[in-house]
């Protein structure tokens, strides 16, 4: 998830809002129909999934792996990649953007590459290189 202030403040917000919204309609829930409730309560749950979303990238240079850990409210994904088995960090245009890129971790036993971050060409370069370094992997870049 994003970690820029206005989007952590936005995050807030929205999740915020839907919260107070859902607490200002169940003073009412006992005269509504169940699928009503459902209806409420289910973008109740999306928000604070919203609110509480979190993504952790972990460098484990002793084990020699990368660990991608996505939680809310509870743990919701866990990658763990072995830094042996990267053959290397690429960065592609995003389909359908402009200005949008993606840093791809390339295995060397997939066919698909991994998608481990996105954002602009400056960002993805800079990103890129201080992984390749970091990794000791190369970095492979044929955009301009």
């Amino acid at each position: 998830m994003a970690k820029t202030q206005t989007q952590i403040i936005t995050r807030c917000f929205c999740a915020s809002l839907v919260a107070l919204l859902t607490l200002f309609v169940t003073t009412g829930f006992e005269r509504w129909p169940y699928s009503e409730v459902f209806i409420w309560s289910f973008p109740a749950l999306l928000s604070w999934h919203f609110l509480f979303a979190r993504r952790r990238v972990e460098f484990d240079l002793e084990r020699q792996v990368i660990t991608n850990k996505i939680s809310s409210l509870y743990p919701l994904s866990l990658q763990v990649i072995p830094i042996k088995h990267i053959a290397a960090l690429q960065i592609q245009r995003r389909l359908g953007q402009i200005n949008g890129y993606d840093l791809f971790i390339v295995m060397d036993s997939q066919v698909e590459p991994l998608k481990f971050e996105y954002g602009n060409l400056p960002k993805m370069k800079n990103l890129g290189q201080q992984l390749s370094q970091f990794c000791t992997i190369p970095l492979l870049c044929d955009l301009k």
